[in-house]
C-alpha cells in the first residue's frame, strides 16, 4: 500500500487522534505506531459515567489491584478484553464469604480494546473489600482484588444537646457550647441563652456561673478580681491555650493584668469549668 494511502485510511479509522507521517517511516513502524497510540488513548477517556475511579480488567487481572478510596467514593470497572465480572459476595476460590462490610457484584460482561464499562459501585461503608472474577478459573489464574474504604473524619461538635451541634461531625473537637456557657459578641463577654443566642452580661461584674465566679472589671486592663463562692485552683489561659499563670485553692484571686497582650483569656477552675475576660 502507497504511504498515501495509509494516511488516509489513519484518518478515516482512528478517531481520538491524527498521526502525521513522514515520507522515511516504513509502512509497517507507522502502523505499529497509529496501534499502540489508539490503546493508550482509550483509557483515557470516561468510559463508566459517574465514576469517581476506574478499574481496568483484563488479562486475569484488575489494575489496580489493591486500591484505597474514602467513603463515597464511586468506582467503575472496564472490560478491555474477555468476559469478566465483578465477585464481591463469595470467593470463587474458597467457596466462603468474603464477609465484606457490604456484600457487591457486578455482572459479567464482554469486553473491547476501547473498554466497556462492566458497572459502578458506590462504597458508603469503611473498610476492607475483597472481591474477583467467579468466570471459569479467572481468580485461580490471579484475578483477586480489594478496595480499602476510609472513613472521613469530620471534626466538629458531636453533642446532639449543643448548641453548635454538627450532624455530619465524625468526631469531637470539644468545641460544643451548652446554655449557660461563655460566650463572645464582639467585645461583650456574655452567657449562651435558651434560645442559644449571646446574652449581654453586666458591665460591672459577669456572673458566669450562677454565683459560683465573678470576674471584675471584663474588660480590663490593670488589675482584675477572680472572686468565688468556694476555694478552687484556678488556671490562666491565652487564646492559643498557653498557660499564662495559675494558683492555689483560693477564695479571691487578684491580678495585674497591665503587661498583657491584648486580647482573649481563659479562666479555668478546678473542676474543668471555663470563663473568658478580655485584656484591651
Amino acid at each position: 500500500m502507497p504511504l498515501k494511502s495509509l494516511k488516509q485510511l489513519n484518518k478515516k479509522t482512528m478517531k481520538y487522534f491524527t498521526m502525521p507521517i513522514s515520507s522515511k517511516m516504513n509502512v509497517v513502524s507507522a502502523a505499529l505506531v497509529l496501534l499502540l497510540s489508539a490503546s493508550s488513548v482509550s483509557f483515557g477517556q470516561d468510559i463508566c459515567p459517574g465514576a469517581d475511579i476506574e478499574v481496568a480488567t483484563q488479562n486475569f487481572s484488575y489494575t489496580p489491584s489493591d486500591l484505597v478510596v474514602d467513603v463515597g467514593t464511586t468506582v467503575g470497572w472496564v472490560n478491555f478484553a474477555g468476559t469478566h465480572d465483578v465477585n464481591g459476595i463469595t470467593s470463587s476460590l474458597t467457596g466462603e464469604s468474603f464477609n465484606n462490610p457490604e456484600a457487591f457484584s457486578i455482572n459479567p460482561m464482554s469486553g473491547n480494546a476501547s473498554g466497556v464499562c462492566l458497572g459502578t459501585y458506590t462504597f458508603t461503608v469503611p473498610g476492607l473489600y475483597n472481591y474477583d472474577c467467579s468466570i471459569g478459573s479467572h481468580a485461580a489464574s490471579g484475578m483477586v482484588a480489594t478496595v480499602s474504604v476510609t472513613a472521613v473524619v469530620i471534626i466538629g461538635c458531636t453533642d446532639s444537646s449543643a448548641c453548635n451541634y454538627d450532624q455530619t461531625a465524625t468526631e469531637s473537637d470539644d468545641s460544643c457550647l451548652f446554655v449557660g456557657d461563655d460566650c463572645v459578641d464582639g467585645n461583650t463577654i456574655g452567657v449562651i441563652q435558651e434560645d442559644c443566642s449571646c446574652g449581654e452580661t453586666s458591665a460591672v461584674s459577669n456572673q458566669f456561673d450562677a454565683l459560683s465566679v465573678s470576674i471584675f472589671p471584663n474588660p480590663v486592663s490593670a488589675t482584675l478580681t477572680i472572686t468565688l463562692n468556694k476555694q478552687s485552683t484556678l488556671q490562666v489561659f491565652d487564646a492559643v491555650g498557653k498557660l499564662v499563670d495559675e494558683t492555689g485553692a483560693v477564695s479571691t484571686w487578684v491580678l495585674n493584668v497591665s503587661d498583657w497582650e491584648k486580647g482573649l483569656y481563659t479562666v479555668q477552675t478546678q473542676e474543668g469549668k471555663t470563663h473568658k475576660f478580655i485584656v484591651e
